[in-house]
């Protein structure tokens, strides 16, 4: 059911009250319909209405390098914002009980949807002249750093695994929605469309803010790019070598050590967020820095093997015949082989993965 005041009402508090508004609507979150009907699809098309509104007043072209909508992209775009908070939510809350939390899809729509008001309101004022692009940039960013903080009171991921829940949630998202980029770019801008990925990583399409977060973006983009162009023949025995072990040993150690230094650095900027409010992001630079850290964590673990001369497929193999081996230990002699391998370095991966 509809209700206007209500909804009003919670999206101030989410933007100047967050704590307990969010506590608040937790004794309310278990109903997903409830969660749509009064937040995410009020927010969803209101932004996009105001969005379009200011376009026509102001027009032009924003300062990211986008162009003005139309009445049929605006339609396009709540449709692809729906299924994306769908995606996020989902992927989220799912995430979320592998790594000892709650699978619950309504309580992940409803952290999804609080955590973005902010970034709502900076989708609505994308088109106010010379700051609305900027602030739409920093309100999205800034709606990651809640998103952080609301894990664990919905979906109640414990403290020592919030990093890799988080990591592997917005990898996943990222996954998930070039996939269904790739399919519905097509058919909406025709067949020259191309991929987000391909998007992504010319920096062309982003005019003059291919610098700072946007250029982090296009770097991301370019080596995912290039990382999936690896190819890997495996070995006809399926056997893992020690240098192999060794290598993949190492990358897991470094992306491990990346992955704490920017869980404290978020933890950091939440607690500021806390302590001082809103205003503590005038600071807009942190917010920027974090979210950087944690885009590049996304593609970290790529970079580390390409930049050290590795083939990102091999480095999949050793890491799903690493899995395979310590689960499956013994079932035919390659299993085996690969088992007392990695025996010998299984304290330092059960350390790292902890």
């Amino acid at each position: 059911m509809i209700d206007l005041n209500r909804t009003i009402k919670l999206v101030t508090g989410a933007l100047f009250e967050r704590d307990a508004t969010w506590q608040s609507y937790l004794s309310e979150a278990d109903d997903w319909k409830k969660t749509a009907l009064l937040l995410t699809g009020p927010l969803i098309v209101v932004s996009a209405v105001v969005a379009y509104v200011l376009s026509l007043i102001f027009g032009g072209s924003s300062l990211l390098g986008g162009f003005r909508p139309t009445l049929l992209s605006t339609v396009v775009g709540i449709i692809t914002s729906g299924i994306a908070i769908g995606v996020v939510s989902f992927i989220f809350s799912a995430l979320a009980g592998v790594f000892g939390g709650k699978n619950n899809f309504p309580l992940g729509l409803a952290a999804v949807t609080l955590a973005f008001v902010p970034g709502f309101a900076g989708q609505a004022l994308t088109w106010l002249p010379w700051i609305g692009s900027l602030l739409a940039l920093g309100l999205s960013i800034f709606s990651l750093v809640l998103l952080w903080k609301i894990i664990p009171l919905y979906l109640a991921v414990p403290e020592e695994k919030r990093t890799g829940h988080f990591i592997v949630s917005l990898v996943g998202t990222i996954v998930v929605m070039l996939i269904i980029g790739t399919v519905i770019n097509p058919v909406l801008y025709g067949p020259d469309a191309g991929s987000p990925m391909t998007s992504v990583s010319n920096p062309d399409r982003l005019g003059q803010s291919s610098d700072g977060f946007l250029a982090n973006a296009v770097r991301r983009g370019a080596l995912m790019e290039e990382a999936m162009k690896d190819t890997y023949t495996p070995p006809a025995d399926g056997r893992l070598t020690q240098e192999q072990m060794r290598s993949y040993v190492a990358v897991v150690q470094r992306v491990s050590e990346l992955q704490a230094g920017t869980a404290a650095r978020m933890q950091e900027l939440a607690e500021k967020v806390d302590k001082d409010g809103a205003t503590s992001i005038g600071d807009i630079g942190a917010v920027f820095k974090a979210a950087n850290e944690v885009g590049n964590l996304v593609t970290s673990e790529m970079e580390i093997v390409k930049d050290n001369g590795g083939n990102w497929a091999e480095h999949q193999w050793v890491a799903q015949s690493v899995l395979t081996a310590s689960t499956q230990k013994d079932t035919n002699e390659t299993v085996a082989h690969n088992y007392a391998l990695y025996q010998q370095f299984e304290n330092q991966i059960t350390a790292l993965q902890q």
